[in-house]
């Protein structure tokens, strides 16, 4: 499955109208987390552009927000669209946050502006969620930083997968899947306590 951003001269893979092929279905597991229903859970795995330094996705980002989602993810709008032959083509997510700050914003973003829907790479159709690279949504009203970029069709989505959104509640059991390694789980811990001090935001926030 693939999806294309273009920024300047890079063009890589991630979220937009994510183009899924089927035989890259990998693992496929129970995922729950408190109060919420359990859910099937499909992850696909897709190449893109990741980074393991803030500054670097500090630069490479287009927004940067401070926000959290307005609905359970239940509620959301999940898009999911098939070929003409029933198989699953792409599939996203639209999540209307609440925005609290802006951190960065390109000239033509209102500063203040306060809600935005942006795309989250992961969807739910009856009791089965599919993710992109085992991506954990957005938990309703969580604030979190938000690292963003606008795909080909105008829509901010969110990047750098689970290490473009961090809450600022702390670690928790929805940071990461619940088959994150030991080794995942500090190296998330340390990217967030970088982005807290990038923002000033506190290590206790």
């Amino acid at each position: 499955m693939m999806s294309l951003f273009k920024k300047k001269y890079v063009l890589f893979s991630i979220l937009g109208v994510l183009v899924i092929s089927i035989a890259t279905i990998g693992i496929v597991n129970n995922q729950s987390k408190p109060d919420q229903t359990v859910y099937n859970v499909v992850n696909l795995p897709a190449n893109s552009i990741t980074f393991s330094e803030v500054e670097k996705l500090h630069e490479f980002a287009e927004l940067i927000v401070i926000g959290y989602a307005e609905e359970e993810f239940n509620d959301r709008e999940h898009v999911i669209t098939a070929f003409d032959d029933g198989a699953m083509q792409s599939f996203h997510t639209n999540t209307n946050i609440k925005i609290k700050q802006i951190l960065k914003k390109p000239e033509d973003f209102l500063a203040d502006q306060k809600k935005l829907t942006i795309i989250e790479p992961v969807s739910l159709k009856e009791d089965v969620k599919y993710t992109v690279n085992q991506y954990v949504e957005l938990q309703k009203s969580e604030p979190s930083v938000l690292f963003l970029m606008r795909n080909t069709y105008g829509d901010y989505g969110l990047i750098n997968d689970n290490l473009g959104k961090f809450s600022l509640e702390g670690l928790s059991q929805s940071s990461l899947p619940e088959t994150a390694t030991a080794q995942e789980l500090s190296e998330y811990a340390a990217f967030r306590d970088s982005v807290m001090k990038k923002y000033n935001l506190g290590q206790d926030s």
